[in-house]
């Protein structure tokens, strides 16, 4: 009762200054709500749900969620579909991000199986694509994902390997788009304003960090995509981890870092624009990690990165905000900071990590830490993964970036230590 008073003689401001408080009153009484007054607590418990997101408690967000739920009872999606709809949404979002694959896996397909417009099911199948890449089940993200693009009828390349004859013409098509456009006038582009295509975006975003686990190929024909939609249609969240990985591509492969460096800025220029810092955690993953170490001491990538996290934290991109710490330790490591001050920053972002719940980071950060132990000449402890056993893991999970790290990392310890028949 005390809550529907507050509820009804709050003043909006006073309300959402007492929102989690108020629905908490009502959430003890909701026993004896009548079914009139039900959708009314559920959209309370969204709201709150929603603002807890916001501040990060997905934990206490997936309470409001499931309650919200439980208010609209089994006809749900009948009595108030929009509000049903954002509460299993939302909701999946917060079991993601918690770890709780059960509950997020059944709300997914709670919604999927529903005869709705397939831009109402985007929320969900992003959390699918992000899941199942989350547990290396790269081929089943990346058919998740080309499908819904499919769906809404937009292209999809094949998951195939792409020739070297496709690659070169797509660039090509990319370069002509592109003409002489400096930083500047691609940051000034008008703002996508179909929701088709910047779900389509989005997707290809998800779609560029799967690919590189199973055909690697494909990347450079996800990025031209999705750098062409921005140049063809206008910039939405998604454009500026697009032309930071056509940076990434410039400065790496194709052998122009400061064009890259020029798609780098260009990037960062775009987050600046109103309603693009969803996308500022990749982008400086992305950004400082592979494009401006080409033209630019490594050491000045260290503080951003360790932004990058924050940033992360702040907008409950858990996964991208530690490989930005991945990052940032292994570049501590290639600028030369002292042995024993990297092992003291690893060991602490080991202890992030394992909170965070953040196994594939942490796995990346466990190795640079056996390679510092390594040349600091400590003994493994007892219990300590290998080099060797982390290899044989990738094999039997196909994840190629880990692999890759061991063996750099391998390479690194044989050179130092002259070792170079080992090495070769």
């Amino acid at each position: 009762r005390i809550g529907s008073i507050l509820l009804q003689t709050l003043s909006p401001e006073e309300l959402e200054a007492s929102l989690f408080e108020v629905v908490g009153l009502l959430n003890c009484a909701a026993s004896n709500v009548t079914d009139e007054k039900r959708v009314e607590l559920a959209r309370m418990n969204l709201k709150a749900g929603i603002k807890a997101s916001e501040n990060a408690a997905f934990d206490t967000a997936k309470v409001y969620f499931k309650t919200g739920r439980e208010a609209l009872g089994s006809r749900g999606w009948d009595v108030d579909y929009r509000t049903r709809l954002d509460l299993c949404s939302h909701g999946a979002n917060a079991c993601f991000v918690t770890g709780d694959f059960d509950s997020m896996n059944e709300l997914i397909d709670e919604v999927l199986s529903k005869d709705i417009d397939t831009k109402e099911k985007y929320r969900v199948s992003e959390i699918k694509v992000k899941s199942l890449h989350s547990i290396g089940k790269y081929n089943e993200s990346i058919d998740a994902a080309l499908d819904f693009n499919r769906r809404l009828g937009l292209p999809a390349p094949r998951k195939k390997p792409a020739s070297k004859f496709t690659i070169i013409r797509e660039y090509i098509r990319v370069k002509r788009l592109l003409k002489n456009k400096t930083a500047e006038d691609i940051a000034n582009l008008p703002r996508l304003d179909n929701e088709r295509y910047e779900m389509g975006q989005r997707m290809n975003d998800h779609l560029s960090i799967c690919v590189i686990q199973v055909e690697p190929t494909m990347v450079p024909l996800i990025i031209f995509q999705s750098v062409t939609t921005s140049l063809k249609h206008g910039l939405s969240s998604s454009s500026s981890p697009a032309f930071a990985r056509l940076g990434m591509l410039l400065c790496g492969p194709y052998g122009k870092p400061h064009e890259g460096r020029e798609m780098a800025r260009a990037a960062e220029l775009i987050l600046e624009k109103p309603g693009m810092r969803s996308s500022a955690i990749r982008t400086v993953l992305i950004t400082q990690s592979f494009c401006y170490h080409w033209t630019s001491p490594l050491k000045d990538t260290i503080a951003p990165l360790l932004e990058g996290f924050q940033i992360g934290l702040e907008i409950g991109v858990t996964d991208k905000a530690c490989y930005c710490l991945v990052g940032r330790s292994y570049h501590l490591f290639f600028v030369g900071m002292p042995l024993g001050s990297i092992q003291k920053e690893v060991e602490a972002t080991i202890h992030v990590m394992t909170q965070l719940n953040q196994g594939a980071a942490r796995l990346r950060i466990i190795l640079l830490l056996m390679t510092v132990k390594k040349l600091r000449g400590i003994e493994a402890e007892a219990g300590d993964e290998s080099m060797d056993c982390m290899l044989a893991t990738t094999a039997s999970t196909g994840d190629v970036t880990l692999s890759a790290y061991v063996n750099l990392m391998k390479l690194e310890v044989y050179i130092l230590f002259q070792e170079w028949r080992e090495a070769i």
